[in-house]
């Protein structure tokens, strides 16, 4: 997975983890949300004191874990910046403009899947996303679009206006040889592409100890996104030790 010379392109780059904690929402959202706990704005703490820097958060339209009022105290009160995941929608770009997080990532999103399956398709949706990429802009909230590693959906990331893309993952991390190495090739090509094209190159989706080891060699890597693994992990080790080893992974 060391492809080229991807490891000297990082070799002084600090790559930034951003947690996801839905997972953490999940669990309270599982009892119908009868508990106070997890405290998700306690947990925000936590991510800081072990080097997490920013908090990711999916507003999902069926709100299956983080709900309205997570974003609203979470993007008034944590001390790290948010980055709000959201559907490409009309309701989800009121919510963002109301509560200024950091970052909106515009993620796809269908009602029937356990997790996000794949990329956004940038052409299909051209017109609607640059459009509120725009508006999100002009109130100085940065935009990012999750995304295949493909050269076409790159090219189109860029026309709509992007920061940065952040590129899926999840195919990645659970393909086996050749393929696994053969979507590593399109991962490699396609941050490099970005990079040129003077968009943020960021990651996500299926990290875990091993992947993060890896996904480091990625050329122009900014940022990570990972919350399901680091949840688990925290089973066993507690979530700010899970960080920090996950922080350790990615130098």
């Amino acid at each position: 997975m060391k492809a080229r010379s991807s490891k000297k392109i990082n070799k002084k780059n600090n790559i930034i983890l951003g947690v996801n904690i839905d997972h953490a929402a999940t669990l309270r959202q599982i009892r119908g949300a009868t508990t106070v706990y997890p405290d998700l704005l306690e947990l925000t703490d936590i991510v800081k004191k072990g080097g997490g820097k920013q908090i990711t958060i999916h507003l999902r339209e069926d709100r299956r874990h983080i709900q309205d009022s997570d974003v609203i105290l979470l993007c008034k009160k944590s001390k790290l910046k948010i980055n709000l995941e959201m559907a490409i929608s009309d309701e989800m770009l009121k919510i963002a403009l109301k509560n200024n997080p950091a970052w909106v990532c515009f993620v796809p999103e269908k009602r029937e899947e356990l997790t996000t399956e794949g990329g956004l398709n940038i052409i299909q949706t051209f017109e609607k996303i640059k459009q509120m990429t725009e508006i999100l802009k002009k109130n100085k909230i940065k935009v990012s679009y999750f995304i295949e590693p493909n050269m076409a959906q790159v090219s189109a990331a860029k026309l709509a206006g992007a920061d940065a893309v952040e590129f899926h993952t999840g195919h990645w991390v659970t393909a086996k040889a050749p393929k696994k190495e053969m979507i590593w090739s399109k991962l490699y090509e396609c941050a490099t592409k970005t990079h040129e094209l003077g968009m943020r190159v960021h990651a996500g989706h299926g990290l875990d100890f091993h992947h993060a080891k890896l996904i480091k060699n990625l050329p122009y890597l900014k940022e990570v996104n990972i919350g399901h693994s680091l949840i688990c992990y925290s089973l066993e080790y507690g979530l700010k030790k899970s960080i920090q080893k996950m922080i350790e992974k990615l130098k």
